[in-house]
């Protein structure tokens, strides 16, 4: 879903409010209710266009606007809307065709307070969630390895490098020794150099990367500038790379995101199954008895068959944790493993809500870094 999709989206939804306000009461056709409503929609939908271009105080503060618009809009549209179907309902039985005033204005207090509430969650630094993973046979040279995931950053028109940069000195306070990038790094590829120096920013540990959906949009220029960073940064398509730690080793394997003939990214089960079988077969290739391996997958689909192949851990994203979410389980479930660690026999994964979004509208799902510590 691109963000043109979304911005039109924004702009209907806008429309639609703003009817049912008219629907609702008198008061909402005076010319400074009308001059408020649609100035400030259109200072939002403006700035929201031109976030590529602003810098600095203005793209963070225009971010968290266009974040509190949203959450605001869509509490307003199911929130308005009952309002106005009720006034035809009124109508219908030949009541008063208005509300009064304080009613539409509770319409628009109680969205707005709501939209500042969920902005908080896509705005701001990202929350770090620690996980221990006990592995049978861990070599004591690995006990303790600590891996952090940064899965779905989604560099681009809500997410820029300066964010990625807090991210990883977020992770570099924690003593991290392996930074897993699990794909959807980029959206904008002409901020792609930026957004590699903020993952170099501190050379004492490895990254590892795989690619997601949005970074194979962009795939020849992203692989490109990657392999470019490389030995610093290893991009791994459908390959492994073995890392050493404490005087022992651990094999990381990577793999890519299957796409239909189209580019599209929901496959058939049956396809994507296959995609993923054939993937696994080209990533642990290299891979041999005794070896602890960790897997990257941008979608946690593959966990399956990376512990058929014996990896240890698994990390993916790609879920945005459901991206809304009431209580513990998101508004729409469209996975088998959404959200936080799994376990399959002996094997291990983990799913990462991601560090940032193509969409800032968040509920119940704070963006994460996820940092993962193998004991024996």
């Amino acid at each position: 879903m691109s963000y043109l999709f979304v911005f039109a989206i924004s702009v209907v939804l806008t429309v639609i409010v703003w009817l049912s306000l008219l629907a609702t009461a008198r008061v909402m056709r005076a010319r400074r209710a009308v001059a408020a409503f649609w100035g400030v929609a259109a200072v939002v939908h403006l700035l929201w266009w031109r976030l590529p271009d602003l810098g600095g105080a203005w793209s963070t503060a225009a971010r968290w606007l266009v974040s509190v618009w949203l959450g605001s809009l869509v509490t307003a549209a199911l929130l308005v809307i009952q309002l106005a179907l009720l006034v035809v309902v009124r109508r219908m039985a030949g009541g008063r065709a208005e509300l009064g005033a304080r009613v539409p204005i509770a319409a628009l207090a109680i969205p707005l307070a709501v939209g500042v509430a969920i902005s908080l969650e896509g705005v701001g630094d990202p929350v770090v969630r620690e996980e221990v993973v006990r592995v049978r046979g861990l070599p004591s040279t690995l006990d303790g390895l600590r891996i952090a995931n940064l899965g779905d950053v989604h560099v681009g028109r809500f997410v820029v490098p300066a964010d990625l940069a807090r991210a990883v000195d977020l992770v570099d306070a924690r003593g991290v020794d392996l930074l897993a990038v699990t794909g959807d790094l980029i959206d904008d590829v002409r901020l792609i150099e930026p957004t590699l120096d903020a993952l170099e920013r501190e050379r004492a540990r490895p990254v590892v990367a795989i690619l997601g959906n949005h970074d194979k949009a962009h795939e020849s220029a992203v692989v490109t500038a990657m392999r470019r960073r490389a030995p610093r940064l290893t991009l791994l398509v459908n390959g492994s790379v073995v890392i050493p730690h404490g005087g022992g080793s651990v094999r990381v394997v990577g793999a890519d995101y299957p796409l239909d003939a189209r580019g599209g990214h929901v496959l058939p089960r049956p396809q994507q199954d296959a995609a993923m079988r054939d993937f696994a077969a080209r990533a642990f290739a290299g891979a041999t008895s005794g070896e602890t391996i960790i897997a990257l997958s941008h979608h946690p689909a593959f966990f399956r068959v990376a512990a058929a192949r014996g990896a240890a851990l698994t990390l993916a994203s790609h879920t945005h944790g459901g991206h809304v979410r009431f209580g513990r389980r998101p508004l729409i479930d469209a996975f088998d493993y959404t959200h936080g660690p799994y376990r399959r026999g002996e094997a291990h994964l983990d799913v990462s809500a991601g560090v940032g979004h193509w969409l800032p509208l968040r509920i119940g799902v704070p963006r994460e870094i996820v940092i993962v510590t193998l004991r024996r």
